[in-house]
């Protein structure tokens, strides 16, 4: 039997029920959703809903009810017709490989995800969706930790994938943001655990060399540690003089140092 495929495009003042009174009239003719997504930014709503419906009257009587009933809602409703051809070849995208490019920073600007984006388009890949991670921030409240992040879902064929990671990269660098790019698939939807190294990344501070100033041997546990990173002695060694030079020093430091600890902004 024929049908229409259509794309509803609805925008407006977001407000509760919206989602349940489109769908509701086109649950009256039967129709079928094909996709379905939607964005909400500063409470105005962009919505999408791809549907098939028998050609003939249910056709042209749905358009109408959906359009009467958002004008009822006060939204702004648009129609595009899609042929068949059409929605098979954007079905024969989904074969592609799907990626997540991750961006955060204590603030995103234009700048930063205009050239993020460029690497993407200058591949010919496309995203599929973006989605904010991070809560909104206020202009007047200051934030003690502020930070922003976004995720891009993008999809295509990608050759070399040590080039994305390099361009990235240099925008980190460039831009001060933290870009993470890895394949969207099941293995990254299960990882549960996460390692960072501590003293100097995670916390803005070297425990030992704190410890070593509260002992009176700063200077000399420095020394040694500076040895070790320039590789003049090995670090097991290195660690062994240094916690000698530590000997006899009070167990209730180990607490003091740790409530002040200085935690790496952002963590």
């Amino acid at each position: 039997m024929a049908s229409d495929i259509f794309l509803l495009n609805i925008s407006g003042q977001d407000k509760p029920g919206l989602t349940s009174s489109l769908t509701a009239v086109l649950a009256e003719y039967d129709a079928k959703v094909l996709d379905i997504g939607q964005a909400n930014i500063h409470d105005t709503l962009s919505l999408g809903i791809l549907f098939q419906i028998k050609s003939g009257k249910k056709s042209a009587a749905v358009l109408k009810d959906l359009l009467f009933k958002s004008y009822e809602l006060g939204i702004k409703a648009k129609f595009k017709p899609i042929s068949l051809e059409d929605y098979e070849n954007w079905v024969g995208l989904q074969g592609k490989d799907r990626y997540i490019v991750t961006l955060l920073g204590e603030k995103l600007t234009a700048e930063q995800i205009s050239e993020v984006t460029k690497v993407i388009s200058d591949k010919q890949l496309n995203i599929d969706a973006i989605k904010r991670l991070t809560g909104r921030s206020s202009l007047v409240k200051e934030d003690d930790y502020p930070r922003a992040s976004i995720q891009l879902s993008i999809r295509g064929i990608i050759k070399d994938k040590s080039e994305f990671t390099e361009k990235f990269m240099q925008i980190s660098r460039d831009l001060d943001v933290d870009i993470a790019f890895q394949e969207d698939n099941i293995y990254r939807r299960n990882r549960r655990l996460v390692c960072f190294d501590m003293d100097s990344t995670l916390i803005q501070t070297e425990v030992i060399d704190e410890l070593a100033e509260l002992a009176g041997v700063g200077e000399q546990v420095r020394a040694i540690t500076e040895s070790a990173m320039q590789g003049e002695i090995d670090f097991n060694e290195s660690f062994k003089q240094r916690m000698l030079l530590l000997k006899g020093l009070k167990e209730d430091v180990l607490e003091k140092v740790a409530i002040n600890l200085p935690i790496t902004k952002g963590a």
